[in-house]
């Protein structure tokens, strides 16, 4: 019995370490299924900005009127009320509400984000960013843009994904002034 069980052995190795000299010797592979690989290209989201912001100071006063302009080297943002704009420093802002309405053009129709309740308040998002990596587009239109560089790679193809067929609306903002960072929390609404 124990000669047999060491002839198998010795055959079993043998045949095992013939097999791997000749897959070195002449390159011989098996076929492997296609993987495919999903990357990300860029990294830039479109997001849209409400009509209407409330921008609440640390000093516990509130200003309203809508976001046109963000300036990241002054670290100011400009708000506009009755065709009247002032500019107001990052570092005195607690956080930027957003509320009312926003227009999206799809298939040639108007849709306004506040009509009805077309997002699920389960998907809202935070996305912390340089300030750098924020700028408006398209101010009248509230247009905005994020480079996202602080997601994982699962998490930014999901996000990628969803900004197919969605259109993130920034709901809240405030910065770090610090860090020199923004932080964004974002609601996908559909179109």
């Amino acid at each position: 019995m124990i000669k047999l069980t060491t002839k198998i052995i010795t055959i079993a190795s043998l045949t095992v370490g013939l097999g791997f000299y000749l897959i070195q010797k002449h390159s011989f592979s098996l076929p492997s299924p296609e993987i495919k690989s999903t990357k990300v290209q860029n990294n830039t989201i479109p997001v849209a900005l409400p009509y209407d912001a409330t921008v609440k100071l640390k000093t516990g006063s509130t200003m309203s009127g809508k976001i046109i302009g963000f300036e990241q080297q002054q670290s100011m943002i400009t708000l506009q009320r009755s065709r009247q704009s002032k500019k107001i420093s990052m570092a005195d802002i607690n956080k930027v509400e957003f509320g009312g309405e926003v227009k999206f053009i799809h298939s040639g129709e108007v849709i306004i984000r506040g009509e009805d309740d077309d997002f699920d308040p389960n998907t809202r998002q935070i996305w912390q960013e340089p300030l750098n990596h924020f700028k408006i587009t398209n101010a009248q239109d509230g247009k905005a843009e994020v480079i996202l560089s602080n997601l994982s790679k699962g998490k930014l193809r999901g996000v990628v994904a969803v900004s197919q067929t969605n259109t993130y609306v920034v709901d809240e903002l405030s910065f770090d002034n610090n860090n020199n960072q923004i932080n964004l929390n974002v609601i996908p609404y559909s179109e």
